[in-house]
């Protein structure tokens, strides 16, 4: 669920994936309301309405099967939430190390910044079909740190521009 959030959901980690509830997920609009820990103290923040991505919708409705009679909140691990939401604001909940053993035991190489790499590739994917503006309002980030910070340059792009399919690069 994390990484599905993370991934095609954008959301930032740890804060607003282990802070998203049941009740925040709107099925029959297709929306999820987010809290954002993050820049809840800037005004007019603290919420961001967002889409229920087509990649993300059947990693939710499985989720909720499974645990939305058992869990007030998408992410059902407790033991995250406690090490993560502290008295002093958000912090790492060691998910990074987490993820890299799943990775590991999968046979999986890991990759610079696991989660904000999962975000900045939704950015980057949203970007190409809806405007700027659309897509900060989504992901909760402004234009100006999307272009700084989420932004990516893909093999698509090079693929595009020589007018050839996509070629695979390894690395």
């Amino acid at each position: 669920m994390i990484l599905g959030l993370s991934r095609y959901g954008g959301l930032r980690t740890p804060s607003e994936t282990l802070s998203l509830r049941w009740d925040d997920i709107d099925w029959e609009l297709n929306r999820m309301s987010i809290p954002e820990p993050k820049v809840e103290h800037h005004e007019g923040r603290g919420i961001r309405s967002c889409p229920i991505f087509p990649e993300l919708r059947p990693i939710l409705d499985e989720a909720f099967e499974i645990f939305g009679d058992k869990s007030e909140y998408v992410v059902a691990a407790p033991q995250y939430r406690a090490a993560a939401n502290t008295a002093m604001g958000w912090k790492n909940a060691n998910l990074r190390s987490e993820m890299t053993r799943l990775l590991r035991r999968a046979g999986v190489s890991g990759w610079p910044r696991l989660f904000h790499s999962m975000r900045a590739s939704r950015q980057t994917e949203l970007q190409r079909e809806f405007p700027l503006h659309v897509v900060c309002s989504w992901l909760g980030n402004s234009p100006r740190i999307a272009q700084q910070s989420y932004l990516l340059v893909t093999e698509e792009d090079f693929a595009k521009a020589a007018g050839v399919a996509k070629v695979m690069v390894e690395g």
